[in-house]
């Protein structure tokens, strides 16, 4: 059975009978694959995150180095210099949590240093050996993601993405195994290597979210499969922290249905988004506690559906009546 409560510092998130977060996307980079550039400055940054908690967003992930396919590396001064200002700045007019989009120990210590209340880390504290110690000489939540690129290097899907940190943290024979084993038992031993590292460097359950890491270096059906199975990790005893929004696997779902998906027109804009948000009410059925979006009106509302039947029995006994006559 789940947590029913996730910390950090010294707040407290429930999930008991309660709706799904939803977390608004704050990139300061200038290639994100779906907004880089357009809040690479502090005053757009803030103004971003103010705009999305205003529109619903219960928490902020703040990203200072892109991971799409094709990213490159960012130097750890570079990335501390976009985003601890961000944080500073943040910290001073909300109280919404904030998370830090990193697998570099030395930009979460910044970070840390700086205000953010969780680190959101892509490799699971896998990539950067130094990460777990950081955190656990904290009181920072953290977020623990399965990572396929760094499980499965020789995968044809992990080819397009760059190297996250350490890539000797498996064994050969380890990856090997992982290239015959389902994915979702490959995201449960990834997982498990994270959370021995985590409770080595001393942090609790309760502090910790895993993420199924949907998008990185994974097949259709594999992403597919591991949305389906994400009471693999309610199972384990933890919060389930979801990125599905905008991702490459959702396009090409719609654009097999036949659906425009020309990202440089106002329609398939929007239909990539209803999409995404499509996955959103399946999350918040399936009780996941938060969902990881760039917008907040598509996810805003196929999250209130989603929670909505996942908590029924809430929701006032109301009989409707017959519907007024057309004039």
């Amino acid at each position: 059975m789940r947590s029913s409560h996730f910390h950090y510092h010294d707040k407290t998130l429930s999930n008991d009978q309660e709706p799904t977060i939803l977390c608004g996307i704050v990139n300061v980079t200038p290639d994100s694959f779906s907004d880089g550039g357009q809040y690479n400055s502090v005053d757009k940054a803030v103004a971003q995150a103010q705009k999305l908690i205003k529109e619903g967003a219960g928490m902020i992930d703040i990203g200072g180095e892109s991971t799409r396919p094709g990213s490159t590396y960012v130097a750890v001064e570079e990335e501390i210099n976009r985003v601890v200002p961000v944080i500073k700045a943040l910290k001073e007019v909300t109280d919404v949590p904030l998370s830090l989009d990193t697998w570099k120990a030395d930009v979460a210590e910044a970070a840390i240093e700086a205000g953010v209340d969780i680190i959101n880390d892509i490799t699971g504290f896998l990539g950067d050996p130094r990460m777990a110690q950081v955190v656990g000489q904290s009181q920072a939540g953290a977020i623990l993601m399965f990572n396929p690129v760094t499980a499965r290097p020789d995968h044809p899907g992990s080819q397009k993405f760059p190297e996250f940190g350490d890539q000797s943290v498996f064994t050969d024979e380890e990856k090997a195994a992982f290239k015959e084993m389902p994915i979702e038992d490959v995201m449960m031993a990834y997982l498990d290597k994270s959370l021995e590292r985590a409770h080595e460097a001393g942090i609790d359950d309760d502090r910790i979210m895993l993420d199924p890491g949907i998008g990185f270096g994974l097949t259709k059906r594999e992403n597919l499969s591991l949305i389906q199975k994400m009471g693999l990790l309610h199972d384990k005893g933890y919060w389930i922290f979801l990125g599905v929004s905008r991702k490459r696997f959702i396009q090409n779902m719609v654009e097999e249905a036949g659906y425009n998906v020309d990202v440089s027109t106002e329609q398939g804009f929007e239909n990539r988004d209803e999409a995404s948000a499509a996955l959103s009410t399946i999350a918040a059925r399936q009780g996941i506690e938060v969902v990881r979006v760039h917008t907040m009106a598509h996810h805003r509302i196929a999250c209130q559906i989603g929670d909505a039947v996942r908590l029924a029995d809430q929701m006032e006994d109301v009989n409707f009546g017959a519907y007024a006559d057309k004039k």
